[in-house]
């Protein structure tokens, strides 16, 4: 009877352990359960982005621009976890087709950026803001063709979500407002833009 007492309050206490267990948060650092806040944002990463862009585009000749469309590139960063604040840094490049066609055509046919991000990290998750710097190479085509490089800035905030050890997915928006450029034709050319994008990011 002894035994069988013993037995059943092991088996009662590998139950509760197991349950206690299950219901602990996952750890983005590996597959195993363990507490939620640690060191695992921490590293370098390489990933995916593709979005979609708007904005607008005054100009001295043609008057205001409304471009809109996709794009799509690559990302690199770098981060680092003191225990829920995560600081990084980002780059970015991409091809875009974000354009208005009309009497004269406007085109940013490249964007990119190099930003800073200070996030809060919960669980599997990051919530974070970011700004720094931001370019375009933008395009007007009427009766003759004419390219700018843009300089310029960005602010936005974004979350992400550790699927895997190394591998998580995003949601961002962007505000980049670029200096002007004149262009002929076109005159001066003052763009700013609006973008959404969603990124996959794999960390080493």
């Amino acid at each position: 009877m002894r035994t069988l007492s013993f037995a059943a309050l092991a088996a009662t206490v590998s139950f509760a352990g197991s349950a206690s267990a299950a219901d602990a948060p996952y750890s983005y650092n590996d597959s195993a359960y363990a507490p939620a806040v640690q060191e695992t944002w921490s590293g370098f990463y390489v990933g995916g982005i593709v979005g979609y862009g708007w904005g607008e585009a005054p100009s001295v000749d043609f008057g205001t621009f409304e471009p809109d469309g996709f794009l799509g590139g690559l990302t690199v960063g770098m981060n680092h976890q003191l225990g829920s604040i995560l600081l990084g840094g980002e780059a970015d490049f991409a091809m875009a087709g974000i354009s208005e066609e009309g009497a004269a055509d406007f085109e940013h046919d490249f964007l990119g950026t190099v930003r800073g991000r200070i996030g809060y990290a919960f669980d599997r998750f990051v919530l974070y803001g970011t700004g720094g710097f931001a370019w375009t190479n933008a395009e007007v085509d009427e009766i003759g063709n004419d390219s700018n490089f843009h300089g310029g800035w960005t602010l936005g905030a974004g979350i992400e979500a550790a699927v895997t050890g190394n591998v998580s997915v995003k949601a961002e928006y962007l505000y980049m407002d670029f200096t002007d450029e004149v262009y002929s034709p076109g005159g001066t050319v003052d763009p700013d833009l609006h973008t959404i994008r969603f990124g996959v990011n794999y960390k080493f």
